[in-house]
């Protein structure tokens, strides 16, 4: 029986057929109004909620009635008896698959028996692409004889897979089906190892290059890790290995089970539908994910939830629940496949695989499998016992026995997490140093962590809204753990210090642990969820019955786990009272080596580029103040301070004998922060910059005696220049430097402010342009510098006429409808006699300019900041005090700094 969509195909041909016959000079038009009307109608059946394969298919079979009816119309124009070569027109690529997406190319090929071609046939084939041009479409094409393909494929692997998806349009059946038999012949037998290899190695370099996870932040829909690539992918090797092109044919040959033949099919069928859509939304060939279009596949696919960030949330965490069950699916059935020797193998007699066997299990060729069907009815806790076999002996599961795991998941019950086997085989596996991420990952990958530890659960495939996340909750914390595995063998000299720490830890099941449980309470909502993961870790120590002592740590480590990063970037180190608060929130040393080690697992766990030299460096300095005072109370913190003495000597050595009271000035002037941060080399530099600063001034007279002093220090490596700035400090001197950083459109990453008792300040900014490059063009340098002598020259100097408006516009890439919301916390508790204001937000162009401009606006002064960027953030805190030097404490002029500092982190003040 005819189906509605097969009637409205017909009846759509047979009107293009009589339009386009009726009105011959007028047919492009024709055939763009029923491209533009079909379109539409697929747009209407794809927002009511059509899926995305029979959309697609629909949209593939209305190009077939388009493109039969052009070229058969040209070839009767061009040759009314018929061409006087055979042709066959096939479609490939998506096309051939029946899978167009609103902006896919049409790709086709002109099939010939031989490679000579009349002019007559040549026309005709050139009067079609024209044609289909002029209709709208983007065409990939070619023309070939059966040889030419044949040879194409076999020296092309990729023009290989898209010939095997080759698809008959129209022409001489007859030659279709003769290169169909030999393309079989001739490019598919005896060359089917060649093939399976090959197309696991592109696979795999295809992952690497879109982030190898299913949970990037922003996913390729197409090439990512459990995108369509994937699927498409079993099918192209299952032709290889069975002459199947079908999730059915698979199944029948026990490749996929018919549970995740089912899901696979469905998951599929959703990355289409969202494809499909971004196309839509873009109005072009859109397969990356992007921040911004999250918001808007989420309200047009009508996820309920009232807030853009909670539609978000829903519809990513549907995206991701898809692209794992098609990244875990696929990998099975290749797993399967690998299994099954190619036809014809010659080795096939030969292998004698080593066999052993232990604990009702057998280990085979590198893999495990159970030894009888009654392995887990014997001894349910077999099931954990099986991830510590393969840890211990390097094996991996095989397919067998990890659909035999799979099925016995509801024997992980409440008596299975409570017994002491469970728990001992757990902290045995969380114990092995560098080897615990793998295992991790096989659990929950085949669901078996939520099932052991449940208060883990809830994070898989949960959307982070952290602006520098760029993972899922889930998957972050496994990359944080397996970040914490490679640091036992990693040989870089910047691990080293860790690895040291490493090595020496005395129990890491409780870090691995605590990395596993760090960010658990993130799926309550909660503002601090700190709080909730450390309430649910207590949990997990109960249960797993952990010593007082483990148990403190491991609830210290969760509750902690941000302290060391957040103290080291956002407070005052110079400041006793900082290191001694530090101390007391990590207890002893013990605790604080493992801090510091979570600190770097969950900081590359974020992203490598996440874990910057300079917070490095910051890091270590907190790490160390804090060991020595953990070890020797005050009297260790006051040894710790750098020698002035022997630095002041280190620092002469370097520079003319003349410079000798300046060095004194300077050191008896300078805060301790400066001197720990840097040496000897470099103070050198500063007193320089300095002298230069002093000379100029004595010998020009008025505003051009108030010049700063400049020196630009390009950092190609880093992607940034350094720019020292050195002068007399003044009222709002900061927001004039951002401004004229600014008016040279001229990204600030972070500041470091130093100001000497004599009120001289020296700056230092590093910054980038608009193409996140270092700055390097001199007249970049003499507008900035311009710029600043201007505005120190006028008391209320107005920055706005010389900065585009274009450059206020945000460089993250959310919507603003779907914008991350900014934080800004004021804190009176943590220092004696500052306000600390931290502020997180999206970074753009202009922000601190902004920022600075309504702290002077609302009559705060800045005494201290600590100003940074991160993943297209911007983290910045400063210390602050109001008229005499007081702390910010009155509520109404608290109320009007955080309404003018949100309205600046939202959007430009001028």
């Amino acid at each position: 029986m005819i189906t509605p969509k097969e009637r409205a195909l017909e009846q759509a041909a047979k009107s293009l057929q009589e339009k386009a016959r009726k009105k011959k000079d007028d047919s492009i038009e024709i055939f763009r109004g029923f491209r533009k009307i079909e379109e539409h109608r697929l747009r209407i059946w794809h927002k009511s909620g059509g899926g995305g394969r029979e959309v697609a298919r629909q949209r593939s079979d209305l190009v077939d009635i388009l493109f039969r009816e052009l070229f058969d119309g040209i070839v009767r124009s061009v040759a009314p008896k018929g061409l006087p070569d055979s042709v066959v027109v096939a479609a490939f690529g998506g096309y051939g698959r029946r899978e167009l997406t609103p902006s896919s190319d049409i790709d086709i090929m002109f099939l010939l028996p031989r490679a000579q071609v009349s002019k007559v046939t040549e026309e005709a084939i050139r009067m079609t692409l024209t044609a289909l041009w002029d209709i709208g479409y983007k065409v990939g094409h070619s023309t070939r004889s059966i040889p030419q393909a044949i040879k194409q494929a076999n020296s092309d692997l990729v023009t290989k897979t898209s010939m095997l998806e080759c698809r008959y349009l129209t022409g001489n059946r007859e030659l279709f089906n003769e290169f169909k038999e030999r393309f079989v012949a001739e490019c598919v037998e005896g060359k089917e190892a060649e093939y399976f290899a090959w197309r696991l190695a592109n696979q795999k370099e295809v992952h690497e290059k879109n982030g190898n996870s299913v949970f990037m932040q922003e996913p390729n829909v197409k090439n990512g890790i459990g995108g369509l690539r994937d699927y498409q992918n079993i099918l192209w090797i299952g032709y290889f290995k069975e002459r199947v092109m079908t999730t059915a044919k698979l199944a029948e040959h026990k490749y996929l089970r018919e549970p995740e033949r089912r899901a696979l099919e469905k998951a599929y069928d959703f990355l289409l539908r969202v494809r499909t859509e971004m196309h839509y939304v873009t109005g072009r060939p859109q397969d990356g994910l992007t921040l911004q279009l999250q918001g808007r596949v989420a309200s047009d696919f009508n996820y309920p939830q009232r807030h853009i960030l909670r539609r978000v949330e829903a519809f990513m965490r549907e995206y991701y629940t898809k692209t794992r069950e098609i990244h875990l699916i696929t990998d099975s059935a290749i797993e399967r496949m690998k299994l099954v020797p190619e036809k014809g193998s010659a080795l096939l007699g030969l292998l004698k695989p080593k066999v052993e066997k232990f604990d009702g299990f057998i280990s085979r060729n590198g893999k495990l499998y159970a030894e009888n069907r009654e392995t887990f009815a014997e001894d349910v806790f077999r099931i954990i016992r099986a991830f510590l076999h393969i840890q211990v002996r390097k094996l991996e599961l095989s397919p067998e026995l990890t659909d035999s795991l799979r099925r016995r998941l509801r024997l992980v019950d409440r008596t299975f997490q409570y017994s002491r086997a469970t728990r001992e085989t757990f902290l045995a596996i969380l114990s092995r140093k560098g080897e615990v991420g793998r295992i991790l990952r096989e659990m929950h990958d085949l669901g078996f962590l939520a099932r052991l530890v449940p208060e883990f659960a809830p994070l898989t495939c949960l959307v982070q809204h952290e602006f520098y996340h760029r993972y899922t909750a889930d998957e972050h914390t496994l990359v944080c753990i397996e970040k914490l595995d490679a640091l036992l063998f990693a040989e870089e000299e910047k691990f080293r210090g860790y690895r040291s720490l490493f090595q020496k830890l005395e129990d890491p099941g409780m870090l691995y642990l605590a990395i596993l449980l760090h960010d658990v309470g993130k799926a309550a909502n909660q503002r601090h969820h700190e709080d909730a993961s450390a309430i649910l870790a207590q949990k997990v120590a109960r249960r797993l019955q952990l010593s007082s002592e483990r148990r403190r740590m491991l609830i210290t480590l969760v509750n902690s786990h941000y302290e060391l990063s957040s103290t080291a970037q956002n407070r005052n180190l110079d400041d006793p009272a900082t290191i001694e608060e530090f101390a007391r929130i990590v207890g002893n040393r013990a605790n604080l080596d493992a801090l510091m080690l979570l600190t770097l697992a969950d900081g590359m766990g974020t992203s490598d580029q996440n874990w910057s030299d300079w917070k490095e460096g910051l890091v270590w300095i907190l790490y160390r103040r804090t060991s020595d005072y953990l070890e020797g109370g005050h009297e260790a913190l006051e040894r710790l301070k750098k020698d002035r003495g022997e630095l002041k000597i280190a620092v002469k050595a370097k520079l003319p004998k003349d410079y000798g009271e300046e060095i004194v000035a300077h050191f008896a002037h300078m805060p301790d922060r400066y001197l720990q941060m840097f040496d000897a080399d470099q103070i050198a530099q500063h007193l320089k910059i300095f002298r230069s600063f002093i000379e100029t001034h004595l010998k020009k007279d008025g505003v051009d005696a108030l010049a700063p002093c400049f020196k630009w220090i390009p950092k190609p490596d880093l992607g940034h220049s350094e720019v020292w700035v050195c002068g007399w400090d003044r009222p709002r001197l900061l927001e004039r430097i951002a401004g004229a950083f600014l008016s040279a459109q001229l990204n600030i990453l972070s500041a470091d402010i130093f100001t000497r008792g004599d009120n001289l300040a020296i700056d230092i900014f590093r910054v980038c342009t608009t193409q996140l490059t270092p700055v390097t063009n001199p007249k970049d340098y003499a507008r900035v510098e311009s710029c600043l002598q201007d505005s120190l020259a006028v008391e209320d100097y107005d920055f706005s006429s010389l900065i585009r408006k274009d450059t206020r516009m945000r460089s993250y890439r959310m919507s603003q409808e779907a914008e991350l919301p900014s934080k800004i916390n004021v804190d009176n508790i943590s220092h004696p006699n500052y306000t600390l204001i931290d502020i997180q937000t999206p970074d753009r162009l202009g922000l601190l300019y902004d920022l600075l401009r309504a702290f002077g606006e609302a009559g705060v002064n800045i005494e201290l900041s600590r100003v940074t960027t991160e993943m297209e953030v911007a983290i910045d805190s400063f210390y602050v005090t109001v008229k005499d030097g007081l702390k910010l404490t009155d509520e109404n002029a608290m109320k009007r700094i955080m309404k003018l500092l949100r309205r600046a982190a939202i959007r430009p003040i001028g």
